[in-house]
């Protein structure tokens, strides 16, 4: 497909995008799985590859089926993918609107299966990042999605409607590209396809679609700030479908968190404790797009403040953040001029007190709060080594030792 071209009319004026065609694939004959390879390849590499999932072989029966073309989980939200190709259409559009029309109901179908199968029976995969997960997929909400490869779409061709109850989307590969190197976030993706999911729009016109959601979102009033959420740091209003794109004003500050992400799926973890570590990291991954430039900017300078200090014992600055309204976990972000016990106790009393102060005594299960602490690296390499620790659900709080921590940063704060 040729270059989409957008004209948008703003409050601020009017802005012009370009959305390049597709990646280009190998000159081959069939072209199946190399787009296939570039569809992994675009989740994995603006996203993060520990949410895509492999296909696998599964027996159903005496027979074997594949689980899709990929599956995609973070967080509480999943997708199975399904990818059709046309290297060679011919010059008929009935012709090809014949193939789509085809083709499409084929990948739903298949896509309806993989998810009926992983909901109903837990399996393990293999992520890009070569781990294996097991996955209970009773315990997603589940989209199908369908990533149509063609060179020559008819004009104004739509998608056959979804027949079954899982939602589905039909996109160009070109919109699946377009869209990962805008929001460089698998969750950010993953929550505007759920979003728009059983919309009637024809195929290749998801750019559009996705940039008259992002001038709605410009358009929208914040919630008030909840009064629970008082008093713990600066209000940060965002939209849920950015018009930027990701980190065009500080690329390098914006991706300071993605840097942290790899941090933590590189470091070793326990083959038992995969899963946390999948959890985090999709926790990270929910912090929203158009605040990662200001807190990498802001954790950037606290490195070099803290990088060139000279003073005795030890010096900490933190960032905490809170949703308003509840859609992403709650963070503390410390960085801290040594790493010790002492450092590490700290670090985990701060983020003790942001669990209870957002969730009480006896939060619910599905509560977190996750922290990061950065200390100057011990490695020449490296500028800084990155911990993480994470709560979730309730943790045998007694209030007046919570107040005891309290008073003691407290009493610690210039």
């Amino acid at each position: 497909m040729p270059e989409l071209t957008l004209v948008l009319e703003t409050s601020n004026g009017t802005f012009v995008r370009h959305i390049p065609d597709a990646s280009p694939l190998p000159a081959v004959d069939e072209q199946g799985h190399e787009a296939e390879d570039a569809i992994r390849d675009a989740a994995a590499t603006f996203g993060m590859p520990d949410f895509f999932f492999l296909p696998k072989q599964q027996r159903n029966g005496s027979s074997m089926r594949e689980l899709g073309d990929g599956t995609v989980i973070v967080g509480p939200r999943a997708a199975v993918l399904q990818s059709k190709s046309r290297s060679r259409p011919g010059g008929d559009a009935a012709k090809e609107v014949a193939w789509l029309t085809k083709n499409i109901k084929k990948a739903l179908s298949q896509a309806s299966g993989t998810i009926r199968r992983l909901t109903n029976t837990p399996a393990v995969l293999t992520n890009a990042r070569g781990r294996a997960i097991r996955v209970d997929g009773a315990a997603h909400e589940w989209l199908s999605i369908i990533i149509v490869d063609h060179p020559d779409v008819p004009q104004g061709y739509r998608p056959p409607p979804v027949s079954g109850s899982t939602p589905a989307v039909v996109l160009m590969r070109r919109d699946w590209e377009f869209l990962f190197d805008h929001l460089y976030s698998t969750r950010a993706v993953l929550a505007y396809l759920h979003r728009v999911a059983g919309e009637p729009l024809d195929l290749g016109d998801e750019p559009r679609r996705y940039h008259e959601f992002a001038l709605a979102d410009l358009e929208a009033v914040p919630d008030p700030v909840a009064p629970g959420l008082a008093g713990l740091g600066t209000a940060v209003s965002t939209a849920r479908a950015p018009l930027n794109p990701a980190g065009r004003e500080d690329m390098a500050a914006h991706l300071l968190l993605r840097v942290i992400m790899e941090d933590i799926a590189r470091s070793s973890f326990a083959e038992d404790r995969e899963a946390l570590r999948i959890k985090v990291l999709a926790d990270l991954d929910g912090f929203p797009i158009e605040a990662r430039t200001e807190l990498g900017r802001t954790l950037l300078g606290h490195l070099s403040t803290i990088g060139s200090w000279t003073g005795e014992g030890v010096r900490t600055e933190t960032r905490l953040v809170a949703p308003n309204p509840d859609e992403f976990t709650p963070m503390v972000f410390m960085v801290a001029s040594r790493f010790d016990e002492d450092v590490r106790g700290l670090f985990h009393g701060r983020v003790h007190l942001l669990h209870y102060d957002l969730h009480g005594e006896d939060a619910a299960d599905h509560r977190s709060v996750v922290g990061v602490l950065l200390t100057p690296s011990r490695h020449r390499e490296r500028l800084w080594d990155t911990t993480m620790f994470a709560l979730d659900g309730p943790q045998g709080y007694v209030p007046v030792r919570m107040e005891e921590v309290r008073a003691m940063f407290a009493q610690a704060t210039p």
